[in-house]
C-alpha cells in the first residue's frame, strides 16, 4: 500500500474543517510538553508535565472521535499489532504494576503506548494547511521557549536546580538527552515555519527565533545522538535537492566554518572528538549498554520482560565488566537504542513491528523530501531527525507523544490511503473521557505529593517524616513515595527510626517486589538493624534478605559490602575480607567505596 503514498491533499470539506479544533489542542501540546514543571516538587520536570499532558492528549482524543476518524491503514494495522503483543507481554511482565503504569521516572507502561497511536490518529486528521500551520506555529513556539530556558540555564539561572557534566544543559526537562530529542523534532518545525511564504510576516520571525533559539539547545544539550540526526536529515535533504546545493555551495562552505571554528572555540569540540574514543567514555558506555540490552533480548525472546522490566533484570543481566566501567550509581532502566528498547519490553516480536512503524515513516519522510513546499520539508526532516536520534536513546513518555503527532500529520500529507472509516460509537470517546478524568485526579495527586516529598526532604524530624508519609497516602502505588519515606525514617537516631524505614521500605517493594533500589535499601536497612541490636534472629533475618537478593544482583557492590558488615558480626575476617575485596572489584578503580551500616562504620 505504500506506493499510494503520493502527495495527495484532500479537498476542504465540511469533514475537513472541523480539525481546527484538534489543531489548537496539539498546538497547546507542544508548548506544555515544554514549559509545565512545578518547581515546588522533588522532581520538577516529572508529574505536572504528565499531568498537563495527558488532559491536553484526552481533549484532543475526544474531540477527535466525535467524528469520522481518518485512519492511513498499513501503519494502524502495524500499530494495532505492536499494542496487542506489548499488552501480552504486559501481563507476562517482570514487574506487573509498573508495566501498566510506568515508573515514576520514565512513566512508560503500557496505557502510556496507548498514547502514541492515539496522537497519530490525531496527526492524521489535519488534512488541511490551515490546521497544520496551526501545529507547526506552537512548535515553533515551543523551540523558542526551550531555547529561552537553556540560554538562561547556561548563564546560570533555572527553575530547575540540575547540573550535568562538562556544563550540559538540562532545560525543562532536567535531562540533557531530552533536550537533543526536543529539539531536533522542534527545530525543522520552526524553520519550517520561518520559511513559510503564505505566513504572516509576525510567524515567519517567530519561526526564526524558534529555530535559532531551539538550535541553541540543540548545541548546549551536548546531545551527541541529537547531533547525528541533524546530520542525517541535512544529508538527505541535501541529496533530494542536489542543485539547490550545488547553486548554493558557497553560503555551504561559510557555514561549515562557521561549525568548525565554533567546535574549536567551545567544549563541543571535545564533546564530539569524545565521540571516536571507543575504548572509553560515553561512547563505549553506549556500546556496554546495548550489549546488556541484547543480551536481555536473547533471554527473553518471546515476550520481553514487560515495559519498565528492564531495571528489574539488569542486575541479572549486567557483566562486571560494565560494573567496573560505569559504578552503580545509577541503576539503568532503559536499553539506549529505540528499537533495542522495545524487544527488551515486548521480545523481538515487538521490536521488529516497531522497526517497521518507523521504517515506515522514514520511506514517507523520503519521499517528501522531493517536494518543495518548506512545511512539508520541515515535517519529513523532523521525523528523519527524531528517528535517528531515538537509536542513540529510547522512546520517552513526554517527547513521542509530539513524534507521533509529527508524522501523522506529514502522513497526512503524502497519502491517498489515508480515508475516514465510520463514526465511532459515542462510548468510545465518553469512555476515554472518563479515562482522562481519572488520570487527571491521580496527577494532581501526584503533584502533591511530590511537593510533599520535596518538603519532607528539607524539613526535619517527624514533620519530615510526616511530610513523606502524606505523599505515601496520597500515590501509595508510588515507589518513589515509599523509598523517599524510608531515607527520611532512616535519619533517626534510634533503633525504632531503622525498623520505621524498613516498614516504610517494604510497604514499596510489595508493589515492586524485585526493584533494584528499594531491594538494596532495604538490605542495609535490615544490616544497620542486626548490627544495632546485636540479636541472632535480626542477623539471621538480614543474611536471609541479603543472600536472595544477591542471588538476582550477584554484581551489586553495596550488597557485598552488606554481607561483609555481616561477616564482622560473625566474627569472620576470612569471610568479611573476601566479600569486601569482591566489592571493590566491582567499583571502577578497584578501590572500595559504599556505604557501611552507620553502626557498623563506628565499630
Amino acid at each position: 500500500m505504500l506506493d499510494t503514498m503520493e502527495s495527495t491533499t484532500p479537498a476542504v470539506t465540511g469533514a475537513t474543517r472541523r480539525p481546527l479544533a484538534v489543531a489548537f489542542l496539539l498546538a497547546s501540546l507542544f508548548v506544555g510538553a515544554v514549559v509545565a514543571i512545578d518547581p515546588s516538587g522533588l522532581v520538577p520536570s516529572g508529574p505536572t508535565r504528565w499531568t498537563v499532558s495527558l488532559v491536553v492528549m484526552g481533549a484532543a482524543v475526544c474531540a477527535l472521535l466525535l467524528r469520522p476518524v481518518r485512519v492511513e491503514r498499513v501503519t494502524g494495522v502495524v500499530w494495532l499489532a505492536l499494542l496487542s503483543w506489548l499488552f501480552l507481554a504486559s501481563l507476562a511482565g517482570v514487574d506487573s504494576l509498573h508495566a501498566w503504569i510506568g515508573t515514576p521516572d520514565r512513566r512508560l507502561g503500557w496505557l502510556a503506548w496507548c498514547t502514541f497511536p492515539l496522537m497519530f490518529l490525531c496527526g492524521q486528521a489535519l488534512a488541511t494547511e490551515r490546521d497544520r500551520r496551526v501545529v507547526m506555529r506552537g512548535a515553533a513556539i515551543a523551540a523558542a521557549l526551550l531555547g529561552v530556558w537553556c540560554a538562561f540555564e547556561r548563564a546560570g539561572w533555572s527553575l530547575v536546580d540540575e547540573s550535568f557534566a562538562g556544563h550540559r544543559v538540562g532545560g525543562p526537562f532536567g535531562q540533557p538527552a531530552y533536550v537533543g530529542a526536543a529539539a531536533v523534532l522542534l527545530v525543522p518545525m520552526a524553520a519550517g515555519i520561518a520559511l513559510d511564504r503564505s505566513g504572516s510576516r509576525a510567524w515567519r520571525m517567530i519561526g526564526l527565533f524558534g529555530a535559532l533559539a531551539g538550535g541553541t539547545a540543540l548545541l548546549l544539550s551536548q546531545t551527541r545522538g541529537a547531533w547525528v540526526g541533524v546530520v542525517v536529515a541535512l544529508a538527505l535533504l541535501g541529496a533530494r535537492h542536489r542543485a539547490v546545493v550545488r547553486s548554493r555551495w558557497r553560503e555551504g562552505l561559510v557555514a561549515l566554518a562557521a561549525i568548525v571554528v565554533l567546535l574549536a572555540v567551545t567544549p563541543l569540540g571535545g564533546r564530539v572528538a569524545d565521540s571516536f574514543d571507543l575504548g572509553h567514555g560515553t561512547t563505549r558506555g553506549r556500546f556496554d549498554d546495548w550489549a546488556v540490552g541484547a543480551r536481555v533480548v536473547e533471554r527473553h525472546p518471546v515476550l520481553g520482560v514487560g515495559p519498565e522490566g528492564y531495571r528489574v533484570v539488569f542486575p541479572q543481566a549486567v557483566s562486571v565488566n560494565y560494573v567496573q566501567r560505569h559504578g552503580n550509581a545509577v541503576i539503568p532502566d532503559r536499553a539506549h537504542n529505540g528499537i533495542l528498547d522495545v524487544a527488551v519490553s515486548g521480545g523481538v516480536v515487538a521490536g521488529l513491528l516497531y522497526a517497521a512503524l518507523l521504517g515506515l515513516l522514514g520511506v514517507i519522510a523520503w519521499r517528501s523530501l522531493r517536494g518543495r513546499d518548506p512545511l512539508t520539508l520541515a515535517l519529513a526532516c523532523a521525523v528523519i531527525a527524531y528517528v535517528v536520534q531515538q537509536q542513540f536513546l529510547f522512546p520517552l513518555s513526554e517527547i513521542d507523544p509530539l513524534f507521533w503527532v509529527v508524522g501523522g500529520v506529514l502522513v497526512a500529507t503524502r497519502t491517498s490511503a489515508v480515508a475516514p472509516i465510520r463514526r465511532v460509537s459515542r462510548v468510545v470517546p465518553a469512555a476515554i473521557a472518563a479515562c482522562v478524568l481519572f488520570g487527571t485526579a491521580m496527577g494532581a495527586r501526584e503533584v502533591s505529593a511530590d511537593r510533599l516529598l520535596a518538603r519532607a526532604a528539607d524539613a526535619s524530624g517527624n514533620k519530615g517524616l510526616g511530610n513523606a508519609d502524606h505523599a505515601t497516602r496520597l500515590r501509595s502505588d508510588s515507589i518513589r513515595t515509599w523509598y523517599v519515606a524510608a531515607r527520611i525514617a532512616a535519619r533517626g537516631p534510634a533503633i525504632t527510626d531503622v525498623d520505621a524505614a524498613v516498614a516504610r521500605a517494604e510497604h514499596g517493594l510489595q508493589r515492586s517486589p524485585r526493584d533494584p533500589a528499594l531491594r538494596v535499601l532495604n538490605a542495609d536497612l535490615l544490616v544497620e538493624r542486626a548490627v544495632r541490636s546485636g540479636l541472632d534472629d535480626d542477623r539471621e533475618r538480614a543474611r536471609a534478605v541479603v543472600t536472595a537478593y544477591l542471588a538476582d544482583a550477584p554484581d551489586e557492590p553495596q550488597l557485598w559490602l552488606d554481607r561483609a558488615a555481616l561477616a564482622r558480626l560473625d566474627g569472620n575476617r576470612a569471610a568479611e575480607r573476601a566479600a569486601e575485596d569482591r566489592a571493590a572489584l566491582l567499583q571502577p578503580g578497584g578501590r572500595l567505596s559504599g556505604n557501611l551500616p552507620a553502626a557498623v562504620e563506628k565499630s
